[in-house]
């Protein structure tokens, strides 16, 4: 789950209390039930006013309404069985539609069954007036199943948790949920939305890589197939060649040749300091896949590396599920307060050589930003430089691998 923005503007729909407020309204009362609420409170600060006992009749006998559905939900709760079927890739910035599958496991006819996620975590929203959002069931006969289709607003990447959800049945009142936990957890995954710079070029060569994709990537045997001989120790099982040890009784292993191809390093500013705006970081890392969703496309390989405390690295390319992978590191930073740039410096040095380009994120071009470059420059490593960044950078920008862009930049290409 990404890390809260606070602010003295919070938007209410941000606040954990009155989510759950509105989760449990909506999910308890239905329309006609939310106004006659709405109706008892306005009586009930009307008539408080005054000292006359008639004024609170009207209050007191919707009150009691209230009271009386909500007892005999407790008696009329459905007995179904809910599974929600997720979609597979979900970008940040947009909707997300999915289904959910329900059946009526109980003796009975369920009549005006719907369904509700229960108190959504910080980045997801509830969309109900979506034109696709349907989650209301008119009728349900014993043993049968239908479908209803939910909807949610994604406006940040993360990686967040569903709760169990919630079956209502407004029958007999027609006022009051007869609600249930159905279903169990479910993870959902955002991924972050892609920007692509469309004046972003990278010069790369091809470069030599001891022992070959299957060693530098761990993606297997892709590297070329040269000739076969006899197993030495130490050799890989997974390397002999079964047919020909077979017809000479001996364990025979295969040989490949070394090859020459693009590898790419791509390494992300994860800085973000207490109460600073999301808005930069967010761009860095949509900004980061959208460059690695190119490089992949062209078939290299790409590794990318994070500046938090872990230092992370993930290897993709020439797979979409594997490419799958760093997009979802990609959405699980919620940025650090601090980061050591020497020890990611040490770090991207035991691979330097091995690459034929690096593109760095990086969040300012200030003194020690500076000197991590010009570090990394020194040891032999091609530095391809993007900045994001609304206001002016600490030092002047030097050198022509190094570009910077505003987040309006970013956003405004398609």
């Amino acid at each position: 789950m990404p890390r809260v923005e606070w602010s003295f503007f919070l938007p209410a729909e941000d606040h954990k209390q009155v989510k759950w407020f509105l989760s449990y309204c909506y999910s308890r009362l239905t329309t006609w039930g939310i106004i006659i609420f709405v109706i008892t409170v306005v009586g009930i600060a009307i008539s408080s006013v005054g000292t006359q006992i008639s004024a609170y009749f009207l209050p007191s006998f919707i009150l009691s309404l209230l009271i009386t559905s909500y007892f005999l939900s407790l008696f009329f709760r459905p007995k179904i069985e809910a599974h929600r079927i997720l979609p597979h890739k979900i970008s940040a910035g947009g909707h997300c539609l999915y289904s959910i599958t329900v059946k009526n496991t109980g003796k009975r006819p369920i009549r005006n069954l719907s369904i509700f996620e229960q108190t959504l975590p910080y980045g997801l929203y509830a969309a109900v007036t979506h034109p696709e959002f349907k989650n209301t069931i008119e009728w349900l006969d014993p043993g049968q199943q239908d479908t209803v289709t939910l909807v949610l607003r994604t406006p940040r990447r993360g990686t967040f948790e569903l709760l169990p959800l919630i079956a209502g049945s407004s029958f007999p009142s027609g006022i009051m949920y007869s609600r249930t936990r159905v279903g169990a957890k479910a993870k959902i995954i955002v991924y972050p939305k892609f920007s692509r710079q469309t004046e972003f070029q990278l010069h790369v060569r091809r470069q030599f890589q001891p022992g070959g994709i299957s060693l530098s990537s761990k993606v297997g045997d892709s590297n070329e197939f040269a000739s076969t001989r006899e197993y030495r120790q130490g050799d890989r099982l997974r390397d002999v060649h079964w047919a020909s040890s077979a017809r000479t009784g001996k364990l025979v292993v295969k040989e490949y040749v070394e090859e020459y191809f693009i590898r790419v390093g791509l390494f992300v500013d994860t800085e973000l300091k207490r109460f600073e705006k999301h808005k930069c970081l967010e761009s860095r890392i949509s900004l980061c896949a959208g460059v690695a969703d190119k490089l992949s496309a062209s078939d290299y390989i790409v590794d990318l590396f994070l500046s938090d405390e872990n230092l992370q690295h993930l290897q993709v390319g020439r797979g979409l599920e594997q490419f799958d992978h760093l997009l979802e590191l990609l959405s699980a930073i919620e940025g650090d307060f601090t980061i050591d740039l020497d020890r990611s410096a040490a770090r991207l040095e035991e691979f330097g050589r091995e690459f034929s380009a690096f593109v760095l994120f990086l969040k300012d071009w200030d003194l020690k930003r500076s000197q991590f470059i010009e570090h990394l420059r020194e040891s032999g490593i091609r530095a391809r430089v993007l900045i994001i960044r609304d206001r002016p950078t600490t030092l002047p920008v030097e050198g022509q691998d190094v570009s910077v862009y505003t987040t309006n930049e970013l956003e405004s290409v398609k």
